[in-house]
């Protein structure tokens, strides 16, 4: 027997298992922290895209409804003008019950419908029976707002609205075109003002002049427009407005805003669209159109 034979003497070579098993063990846990990653970065997209489809199909959805709404308060009131082409008695009496006459909420509902997936529900303003921002000069506004808040602060916030409203002198402005761009000048038979006009085009605006009283401003809100034509209804216009409006007297409603909402049930997205027409014997006449989320 040899040395090499001898079984005390013979040489094993060192293994490297334990050290290849500790390897694979770290990358298959590295693996599933990286298949984790991935699947919770996937199933955040997905649900991130499931919410843009819901919110894009629910703007959709309420445009849609809103527009139904318009058409819908639209057709109805044409057909009923024509209705009662040949009597004008009617018509005013018509037009009175549309728009809640003086009653404290004007903006009630006067048509709701679900069409498909769905709603929406219209209401309808008389405009003459509101004051006009835009014309009602600092002692309208003041006035109105004397009826919620104190003198001073009405003053105030009068005084700011009017700022704004005509924003700064104008030096290139001629007395014929002042007199044009203001409709207060006109009115009152005042020197038409050498200022510019920038007249507002939501009440919403107002809210955002600085230093205004807001919650005044919210409570007088139901007796303001933007959206007058020089008129003034005195069969639906409330005693604070007769008393500080301005204008020509009629006993008709001359124009009409017609607040048409859309939304899709369990949505919390609504869409309103805000048509202004001016009324004739015949039908109505588009005058502004304006939409926003609520």
């Amino acid at each position: 027997m040899t040395a090499l034979d001898h079984p005390t003497r013979r040489h094993h070579r060192p293994t490297c298992r334990p050290a290849r098993r500790g390897v694979a063990l770290v990358v298959v846990l590295w693996t599933v922290a990286v298949l984790a990653t991935v699947t919770a970065v996937a199933a955040q997209a997905a649900r991130s895209s499931a919410q843009v489809t819901a919110n894009w199909r629910a703007r959709t959805i309420g445009r849609a409804m809103a527009e139904s709404g318009i058409l819908a308060a639209r057709t109805m009131i044409d057909d009923s003008l024509r209705a009662y082409a040949t009597d004008a008695s009617q018509q005013q009496a018509f037009l009175t019950r549309l728009t809640g006459g003086t009653a404290p909420d004007a903006a009630t509902p006067v048509l709701s419908d679900t069409l498909g997936s769905g709603v929406f529900a219209v209401a309808v303003v008389d405009v003459g029976s509101r004051l006009d921002v835009n014309t009602a000069g600092v002692e309208g506004l003041a006035g109105l707002l004397g009826t919620v808040t104190s003198p001073g602060a009405a003053q105030e916030t009068a005084r700011r609205i009017d700022e704004a409203l005509h924003g700064g002198v104008d030096e290139t402005a001629s007395p014929a075109r002042a007199a044009r761009d203001s409709l207060a000048a006109v009115l009152l038979g005042r020197p038409a003002p050498l200022r510019r006009f920038r007249p507002f085009e939501t009440l919403d605006a107002l809210q955002e002049i600085p230093g205004v009283d807001t919650l005044a401003l919210a409570q007088v809100a139901s007796s303001l427009t933007v959206d007058g034509n020089g008129q003034l209804n005195r069969r639906t216009a409330s005693a604070a407005v007769r008393t500080v409006a301005t204008g020509s007297l009629v006993d008709a409603a001359t124009r009409l805003l017609i607040i048409a909402r859309g939304w899709a049930p369990g949505q919390p997205l609504t869409r309103e669209i805000q048509a202004v027409y001016d009324v004739s014997p015949d039908g109505l006449r588009l005058v502004r159109w304006r939409e926003q989320e609520r």
